[in-house]
């Protein structure tokens, strides 16, 4: 989870950001109230002086996103890759009682963070899963291709809503 270091990317996406042009009642709601939510949650300050200097400045906002979602959407079983150790710290804070597993289960999941492109892991997307990728950046073209209804294009960052009672679109958001 990095952040955004190229000026002329972030004036390129400028036109998107907090929810402008956005006019799906859902899609508003969940980047004005979960993207772009500016109050100090409640684990912020103890979760942030855990972390490792090398990751304090660079990856902080992408992971005070997943906490926000994980507190948003209170997924029952959230699958992470097996590297991802503070990822998983801040998921946890945002859903105690989510199962947090770092393998594929047999069923469907709740929340998938992915950290490059997994078809295998699309497979086992509901209608009330959330697929989150890492890096989307380098991998946006398979991102696109997806076939969930909703999707958030943050540069970094591509959140995938699988619910079919919303109207397939795809947003770009300067986050």
């Amino acid at each position: 989870m990095q952040k955004v270091t190229n000026p002329l990317v972030w004036l390129a996406r400028f036109r998107h950001r907090k929810g402008y042009g956005v006019h799906s009642p859902f899609a508003f709601r969940f980047i004005t109230d979960v993207i772009y939510e500016q109050q100090p949650y409640y684990a912020y300050k103890e979760l942030d002086a855990q972390l490792p200097f090398s990751k304090r400045f660079r990856e902080r906002r992408g992971l005070h996103l997943l906490l926000r979602l994980a507190n948003h959407l209170q997924p029952g079983t959230i699958v992470l890759p097996k590297d991802a150790w503070c990822e998983k710290r801040y998921l946890q804070s945002g859903c105690k009682t989510a199962n947090i597993q770092c393998q594929l289960p047999e069923g469907e999941v709740s929340m998938c963070l992915l950290k490059e492109p997994n078809d295998e892991a699309v497979k086992h997307m509901g209608e009330q899963s959330v697929l989150l990728l890492d890096n989307l950046h380098h991998n946006r073209k398979w991102f696109q291709n997806l076939p969930s209804v909703v999707s958030f294009d943050l540069y970094d960052f591509g959140i995938a809503f699988f619910d079919k009672q919303y109207n397939k679109q795809y947003y770009k958001v300067n986050f």
